[in-house]
């Protein structure tokens, strides 16, 4: 008997065990202001992936070990909906399947909402009278208003922050209070590591603040990125949690980069470059304070390039403007793109400057062009650019704009050689309403040939991923009508992109875009004809962590058979 009863036992233990691994098919019924996939989220339902939808349903499921609980835990959730009345049950089916039946009941609504404030705080609200109270927006209130204080330079406020629920009566009162109190200041920055071979002044010329500053939060966000942007550390920490009379010392410690070289090889395919082969090998944190010695080569059916690049931070530094430098040398080829070949031989070297919002570098460039049908140019000029960046995020950014100016000058060293003075402005501003992200690109160059013959391959032409996407890269040369443009570059462009980017499903969003060029053979700042080619299409996205993958499909709007599908990762915005 006693052997029988062990053995029901351990075949009860195995049944269970069984059970609690099995997957349970998930659906709810009555829910009508939550939606169902906020349900499936919240008890971490799984459903399959796009690739397996092909073949099976497109059903949540979730560990019927979790069943029993989950009547408990869904009321909890409707709780911090604001529904305290709600009633959840659930009813076993047929082929592993559960059911939720959910009477939501009366929700609790927002009656009053009282503040009295001695900062603006109008735009941190997430609540409002009338509405259903939802905890989770009471708790990013809050969250939100510290926020905004710490970057305005308030770190010692007083703030009260209430929700009394009237369980009777279904209603809720707000009251917040807030005394900002006196302005805050960085105080002394100290710095602490165990790794002696990075210089103090490099970290401080990576920091966004200095001592006696107002202090802000988003000063030190800027911070890590700047110092992050070095790639010469593994961890960054910036302790800023101290407030000694309205001062907050900065303590910053860090750990250098433990693995410093890196290679990487990749195949990719371009719809006009065709099939590429790139391999990249880099030494991070080169003999210590920053330094960067970087490899690079792309081959490909039309294109060579080999480049060697070298970067010092911190070279010098004017009134406390760090400068950092780089030398880039390289060779490159180009065949079967334009009606020319060509071989390049350069080197670059500048120095540069870079904070939150502003980048700018200048420099001086030395070119050995090799035109298969004309001449050998040998080019030495003075660089430029400045760049001002208020975007949100530089990989996949929903707002703010970006401009940038670029100009160069050829140098009249000798009687044979071209002297010219090349500008290229670009403007991009993006907004979201909705979801749905509207970006405008807008780029305009000039130039301004003194003397001597203009490389064609320093002229301007359009077309491409980056331009109109109508055409392959560099297709578009003098624009003569709508539907039709020479082989030579010209002397003045602009180009004007608009796109819509909205949402289709999860990671997946579409884009409706028009694409504008104007080349012009005319010399002169901004000196256009009127000739127009213009573009209009649609492309898929898929969000990734390192940008969105891009496919853009675009037509002439007189001519559709001319048209281009480009793939790309990274946004163009």
């Amino acid at each position: 008997m006693r052997y029988i009863l062990l053995f029901v036992i351990f075949t009860t233990f195995l049944s269970a065990k069984t059970l609690g691994d099995s997957m349970f098919t998930i659906t709810f019924e009555g829910n009508k202001h939550v939606n169902s996939s906020d349900l499936e989220k919240f008890v971490g339902a799984k459903r399959p992936s796009f690739i397996k939808r092909l073949w099976t349903k497109d059903e949540a499921k979730i560990n019927s070990i979790l069943i029993p609980k989950l009547d408990e835990t869904f009321q909890h959730f409707y709780k911090n909906e604001g529904f305290y009345d709600a009633n959840v049950t659930h009813v076993l089916g047929d082929y592993k399947s559960v059911k939720f039946i959910i009477k939501e009941n009366r929700p609790i609504i927002i009656d009053k909402i009282m503040i009295d404030s001695d900062l603006d705080i109008s735009d941190t609200i997430m609540l409002e009278e009338h509405s259903r109270f939802r905890a989770e927006d009471f708790t990013q209130t809050k969250k939100n208003i510290k926020k905004l204080l710490l970057s305005e330079g308030y770190c010692s406020p007083k703030l009260d922050t209430k929700a009394y629920l009237d369980i009777e009566k279904y209603t809720a009162t707000i009251k917040i209070k807030l005394e900002k109190q006196k302005i805050c200041h960085f105080g002394n920055i100290t710095i602490e590591t165990s790794s002696p071979t990075m210089s103090n002044d490099i970290i401080l010329s990576r920091l966004q603040f200095e001592e006696g500053d107002v202090f802000d939060i988003n000063k030190i966000k800027d911070s890590y990125e700047s110092l992050y942007g070095l790639e010469a550390f593994d961890q960054v920490h910036l302790d800023y949690s101290l407030n000694l009379y309205n001062k907050k010392p900065v303590k910053i410690k860090y750990k250098e980069i433990q693995h410093n070289i890196h290679s990487r090889i990749g195949v990719g395919y371009a719809t006009d470059l065709k099939f590429q082969v790139k391999y990249q090998w880099e030494y991070k944190n080169y003999h210590g304070n920053g330094k960067k010695l970087n490899f690079d080569t792309l081959l490909s059916e039309k294109q060579k390039r080999v480049e060697n690049s070298f970067f010092i931070p911190y070279i010098f530094s004017l009134y406390d403007y760090h400068m950092d430098f780089q030398n880039s040398i390289g060779y490159s080829e180009e065949r079967n793109i334009h009606e020319y070949d060509e071989k390049v031989f350069y080197d670059k070297f500048y120095f540069s400057h870079k904070s939150s919002r502003w980048y700018n570098s200048f420099g001086f460039g030395i070119e050995n062009r090799d035109i298969s049908n004309d001449k050998t140019f040998f080019l030495i000029y003075p660089f430029m650019k400045l760049v001002y960046d208020r975007r949100d995020s530089k990989l996949n950014p929903t707002k703010g704009i970006y401009f940038s100016h670029e100009m160069e000058y050829g140098l009249p060293y000798s009687i044979d050689n071209t002297t010219y003075l090349k500008y290229l402005e670009e403007l991009r501003a993006i907004y979201t309403l909705n979801d749905i992200t509207l970006s405008a690109v807008g780029r305009m160059g000039a130039i301004e040939v003194y003397s001597n013959d203009m490389p064609e391959s320093k002229k301007f032409f359009g077309g491409g991923a980056f331009s109109n996407r109508a055409y392959g890269y560099d297709r578009i040369g003098i624009v003569e009508s709508q539907t039709k443009d020479l082989v030579e570059g010209g002397s003045t462009l602009a180009n004007l992109s608009l796109e819509a980017n909205f949402p289709i499903y999860k990671n997946f969003r579409g884009a409706l875009f028009t694409d504008n060029t104007m080349i012009s053979e005319n010399q002169g700042i901004w000196e256009f004809s009127n000739n127009v080619i213009s573009s209009v299409g649609l492309g898929f996205r898929y969000m990734t962590p390192i940008g969105p993958f891009k496919i853009d499909m675009g037509f002439n709007v007189k001519d559709r058979y001319q048209n281009a599908i480009h793939f790309q990762v990274g946004q163009s915005f």
